[in-house]
């Protein structure tokens, strides 16, 4: 792909950011398009109106899942090469957008964009509940090994975004010692400070509470 290459999207959106970490992984260069203040042109894109939107030459891809599969088999990298390996980091990588990104959502609806007086106490508490018991399963996956993939890829930025934005908006850490040390390894790679939102860089320099 050349450096026409455009991708409109929403800097919180999870979606959007994994698709900017595997555009960086796989060092395409492209021109990044905040989707509201394109939005007519960005709305003649996407006939769901949903972020985000590729846009490379005449290939128009408006699903994450799709761009995610389309770097891959461009790039290659972003799956692991075996397809027992894929189907299983595919897995994981579903586990990632169900029982975690549901409690994450949640609590990220809550408190994004209400006042504190208006927040669900019993939706933020239901969502903590089903964040932590999403935990051991991945802990799990994760004994022995540095990242879920061994080479780092897509089912590492799925996981990668929800747990940053879990960080910003003050998601209890996860009860895992493998898990925090392999959110550690993330954050301090140039795939992540590079892609990550602005309230996510911001709290990770304060730190997420253990």
């Amino acid at each position: 792909m050349s450096p026409q290459t455009l991708l409109y999207d929403k800097e919180e959106c999870p979606f959007c950011w994994r698709v900017r970490m595997a555009l960086h992984h796989c060092k395409v260069e492209y021109q990044r398009l905040a989707y509201d203040e394109y939005e007519e042109e960005w709305g003649r894109l996407t006939p769901s109106g949903t972020v985000p939107v590729l846009k490379a030459g005449e290939l128009v891809l408006h699903d994450s899942s799709v761009m995610l599969e389309y770097l891959d088999e461009r790039y290659g990298g972003l799956w692991p090469g075996s397809p027992e390996q894929r189907a299983e980091a595919r897995s994981i990588a579903l586990y990632a957008d169900s029982a975690v990104g549901r409690p994450v959502r949640d609590l990220v609806f809550q408190r994004r964009d209400k006042p504190p007086a208006e927040w669900d106490e019993e939706v933020i508490a239901n969502a903590m509940g089903d964040w932590h018991q999403a935990m051991p399963y991945l802990e799990q996956r994760l004994a022995e090994q540095s990242h879920f993939v061994s080479s780092g890829g897509i089912t590492d930025f799925i996981l990668a975004t929800r747990f940053g934005l879990a960080m910003a908006y003050d998601m209890p850490s996860p009860r895992a010692p493998g898990l925090m040390a392999w959110f550690d390894r993330m954050t301090e790679s140039a795939v992540f400070t590079k892609t990550a939102p602005r309230i996510v860089m911001d709290k990770l320099d304060r730190g997420w509470l253990r």
